[in-house]
């Protein structure tokens, strides 16, 4: 998480190194559109994340699972919403408007199942390898957005 909120921090400090060397107000521009891309698609794969960890856990409780493996999915959502929450005050945003993003992604994912937890398969292929290598890989993920972004805003 360290490594996270670190990378996040070169990557704000470049944008502001950008701003006080006056660099071109294109590349300015395009500089902080790809900030603002990486930032707000880690944060809503954290929030993909969140949800389906607790969806994940809820399923377990109901099927009588073990309460470790139940420990251990409330770990990695309890994780996931940490990122979450870090990433949005990174971008400024309140605990309301993070509040409202998590509640849209539970009820998206459970209208994804029916709201029937026995359907819960459906968002394990979904969204279990992704979250899991989530966790445990952030400057990958990060990678991947950063890639998308640059050729989205290249023309900028």
């Amino acid at each position: 998480m360290k490594k996270l909120i670190s990378i996040l921090a070169v990557l704000f400090s470049f944008i502001n190194s950008a701003f006080a060397e006056n660099k071109i107000n294109d590349l300015k521009t395009a500089e902080e559109k790809r900030a603002e891309f990486v930032l707000i698609n880690m944060q809503n794969d954290y929030i993909a994340c969140y949800s389906f960890y607790k969806i994940g856990a809820e399923y377990v409780k109901q099927s009588d699972g073990k309460t470790n493996i139940i420990e251990g999915i409330e770990k990695s959502s309890d994780n996931s919403l940490k990122l979450a929450h870090d990433t949005g005050e990174i971008m400024g945003m309140t605990s309301s408007e993070m509040s409202s993003k998590i509640k849209q992604e539970m009820k998206n994912q459970l209208a994804q199942i029916d709201s029937d937890f026995n359907n819960a398969s459906i968002l394990l292929k979904k969204y279990g390898l992704e979250c899991k290598n989530l966790i445990e890989n952030k400057k990958q993920r990060i990678s991947f957005w950063e890639k998308k972004a640059k050729g989205k805003f290249k023309n900028e």
